[in-house]
């Protein structure tokens, strides 16, 4: 039976971030910009952590899974007028990696065998304002 380490994760995951003080700096709220749901009035930047695949690793001996979790950064002018490039979001999107990427976290209930960074990606969204930062992150973890 597959060991779900999916909020688990994401709560290790959410408390390294609000730990790392060059990701707070760049973000409008500090530590208040990271969400697992962000209000529709949130200043910008800010972080969102939440959406996940789970899927089953157990062995014969221990129960497992593989957890992609996504993390978006959201980035838009305070002025519709005015333009917003990507460089802040990017910024952002590396202070998370270098936080995230290879990092033993303390997974409550769980043993984090390892956390890498997949991929990312970065975007502008249709409003031709707001730019978007998705990043998404490997772990395998067991239950202990």
């Amino acid at each position: 039976m597959t060991a779900d380490s999916s909020w688990p994760l994401q709560q290790a995951i959410d408390t390294a971030l609000r730990a790392d003080a060059t990701l707070i700096a760049l973000l409008a709220d500090g530590a208040d910009g990271i969400y697992d749901g962000a209000p529709q009035d949130s200043a910008f930047p800010y972080v969102v952590i939440g959406e996940d695949t789970v899927k089953p690793n157990d062995t014969k001996t221990e129960d497992g899974a593989e957890v992609m979790i996504t993390i978006d950064t959201w980035d838009s002018p305070d002025d519709p007028a005015a333009a917003i490039g990507f460089s802040l979001t990017k910024r952002i999107m590396r202070a998370i990696k270098d936080v995230l990427d290879k990092a033993s976290l303390s997974v409550t209930g769980h043993t984090l065998i390892l956390l890498r960074h997949d991929f990312q990606t970065t975007l502008r969204d249709p409003d031709g304002l707001t730019v978007h930062g998705v990043q998404r992150f490997r772990a395998l973890t067991q239950a202990a």
